[in-house]
């Protein structure tokens, strides 16, 4: 049904801002652009500029012209009007210059060319020459003296980037780290040694770029994570521990670490200090915190991917061992690991929590398939019911109790599966069979 037309002196309309919405009689001849300081007021705007700087639209698209009546716009009576600033005002609906929209679809499209994409274009190239002129050095070069050489250009670009010049310099560390990786395996002809020189050198990177672009306490909490969790694996190996319990304790290490990592995160960002600031009654400037919560959540993101990282090779590790204990332990790993994407609230975060609890379940499928060929149906099973989670998750959103109640159960099956790895991660140990034989 058509609303009615204003056919008296006065209109009622509602308005609306984004925070307020007001109920209102206006006179219907009157040209909008004499009643709109009034009319901003009342909708809660403070600061008084001149009417060309608001917009006045019905809900559905149509602009009407600050020239004009309510009468000669045609605004029915009980209409609801959207009075937004014009560098906030949704886009008219209606187009009447094709050419000025395309010019304007242009500023605004992602993926644009801009000065970004030209420095990281650059910055590809010069990495990408760098592992070329390595390449091509390698056979008549001694390996120590090109990862010598990577090395050095990694620190020197840090160091240029430290007074100012952050786009050369980073592009400098960046094509040393890339040169350098090139090297190692000219350098290290084992492969244990090589993902270990690899993994210090991704770390030292991390480390490097966070320092030489202004982020060095987000590259420390990240490369820190990285470099720890790389010793521990390291120790147990130069130890001649069996792979399984090495995988065993990096599994509870990992675990452990991803429960600490938003504390650590808040800690070594600076924001604790800043709120015991606050609370010390001394003023916390607005860039301050801002800058400290950026710095929480980029040094968030790179600690869980290397803690994922960890849970996911000693998951796989642990679901090709021969103890039955250590199958266990990579089934409680791979829940604790998928339960902890919860509480993660960046993309990165979550996407490599998901992909280390999926490497332990190709971990354990493959493994089973390994010892009992003729069940293969069973890995068809598990391959259908993650297909059936995926489409889930795309196709349904629950209530928000549901959600609700959701993260409840989540909660308690967490808890239950951290507690009892630690009685599983004994039993990979042997203990158990050890008291039984003394006992």
């Amino acid at each position: 049904m058509t609303p009615p037309q204003a056919t008296g002196t006065l209109t009622r309309l509602t308005l609306a801002a984004p925070w307020r919405r007001v109920d209102l009689v206006l006179p219907s001849e009157t040209p909008l652009g004499e009643l709109l300081p009034e009319i901003v007021r009342l909708l809660g705007y403070q600061t008084a500029e001149s009417p060309e700087a608001y917009r006045i639209s019905l809900f559905d698209g149509r602009v009407v012209e600050l020239d004009q009546s309510l009468r000669s716009a045609a605004v029915p009576d009980g209409a609801l009007l959207r009075v937004d600033r014009i560098s906030e005002a949704p886009m008219p609906a209606v187009v009447h210059d094709v050419t000025d929209e395309v010019a304007d679809d242009l500023d605004r499209r992602p993926g644009r060319w801009g000065d970004d994409a030209r420095r990281w274009l650059a910055t590809a190239v010069i990495s990408a020459a760098a592992v070329w002129a390595t390449l091509l050095a390698a056979p008549t070069t001694p390996p120590p003296v090109l990862v010598a050489a990577g090395l050095i250009a990694l620190v020197g670009g840090t160091a240029l980037a430290l007074p100012g010049a952050r786009v050369i310099g980073t592009a400098v560390l960046l094509a040393g780290a890339a040169a350098t990786a090139t090297a190692v395996p000219h350098w290290l002809a084992e492969w244990p040694l090589r993902s270990l020189a690899w993994a210090v050198l991704v770390g030292l990177t991390v480390l490097a770029a966070g320092a030489a672009n202004g982020r060095l306490r987000a590259g420390a909490t990240g490369a820190g994570t990285l470099l720890g969790l790389l010793g521990l694996w390291a120790v147990p190996s130069a130890l001649h521990l069996p792979i399984e319990r090495t995988a065993t304790l990096l599994a509870i290490v990992s675990t452990v670490v991803l429960g600490l990592l938003p504390r650590l995160a808040l800690v070594t960002s600076g924001l604790t200090r800043l709120d015991d600031q606050q609370l010390g009654e001394r003023p916390t400037t607005r860039s301050s915190v801002r800058a400290a919560v950026d710095s929480a959540h980029r040094g968030l993101a790179l600690a869980v991917v290397f803690a994922a990282a960890s849970a996911a090779l000693a998951g796989w590790n642990l679901a090709h061992a021969s103890n039955g204990w250590a199958v266990a332990l990579a089934c409680l790993l791979g829940v604790t690991t998928c339960l902890r994407a919860r509480a993660c609230p960046l993309t990165a975060e979550v996407v490599s929590l998901t992909a280390a609890t999926l490497v332990v379940v190709v971990g354990l499928v493959s493994n089973w398939l390994f010892v009992a060929p003729a069940q293969w149906w069973g890995g068809v099973l598990v391959a259908v019911a993650v297909l059936s989670i995926g489409f889930a998750a795309l196709a349904y959103r629950p209530p928000a109790h549901v959600r609700a109640r959701a993260r409840q159960l989540a909660d308690r099956v967490e808890g239950v599966a951290v507690v009892a790895m630690v009685p599983v991660a004994v039993g990979v140990f042997g203990i158990y069979e050890r008291l039984l034989q003394t006992f």
